[in-house]
C-alpha cells in the first residue's frame, strides 16, 4: 500500500518554474524576438499589420496572449498543416488627450512612497505619491 511519507516525492519547484521548464522558454523567447522585429520591419515599410505561421498550438497561444496584452488586434486560423496568425495595429485608437496611469511594481520605494509612469498627453512621466489616492485625479 503507497503512503504520501513514505512514497511520494514531491519536487521542489514553483509553478511559474515548472510551465517554463514545460513549454520550451528558449524557443518562446526566441520566437517572440522574431515577431518584434518582423512588426517593427512592417512598421518601418510602411505595412499594419504582420502575417506568423506556426506548427504548434502551445507555442501560437503563447505569443497570442503576449500580443494581445499589447493591444495589438489578433486573428488566429487553423490551416490545413499550420495555424495563422494575423497581426494588426491599423484601427488602434490611443486618444493623446487620454490619461494612463501605471503603477511601477519594479521600483523600490522609500518611506512608503508609490511610483507611477504617467502618460499625459504624448509625454510619459514617472510621478511620485505618499497617498495613492493622489493620482485618482489623473
Amino acid at each position: 500500500m503507497l503512503t504520501y511519507e513514505k512514497d511520494i516525492k514531491p519536487i521542489k519547484i514553483t509553478a511559474r518554474e515548472a510551465y517554463k521548464q514545460s513549454v520550451g522558454t528558449e524557443e518562446y523567447l526566441n520566437t517572440l524576438k522574431d515577431v518584434y522585429s518582423d512588426i517593427q520591419g512592417n512598421i518601418d515599410d510602411g505595412y499594419t499589420n504582420a502575417h506568423f505561421f506556426y506548427d504548434s498550438m502551445s507555442l501560437v497561444n503563447r505569443v497570442y496572449r503576449e500580443l494581445l496584452a499589447q493591444d495589438y488586434n489578433l486573428t488566429l486560423e487553423k490551416e490545413k498543416t499550420c495555424y495563422h496568425l494575423t497581426v494588426d495595429w491599423s484601427d488602434v485608437d490611443l486618444d493623446p488627450n487620454k490619461k494612463y496611469i501605471l503603477p511601477l511594481e519594479e521600483a523600490e520605494t522609500t518611506d512608503g512612497a508609490y511610483y507611477y509612469a504617467v502618460r499625459d498627453g504624448g509625454k510619459w512621466q514617472i510621478a511620485v505619491s505618499y497617498n495613492p489616492s493622489e493620482l485618482e485625479a489623473f
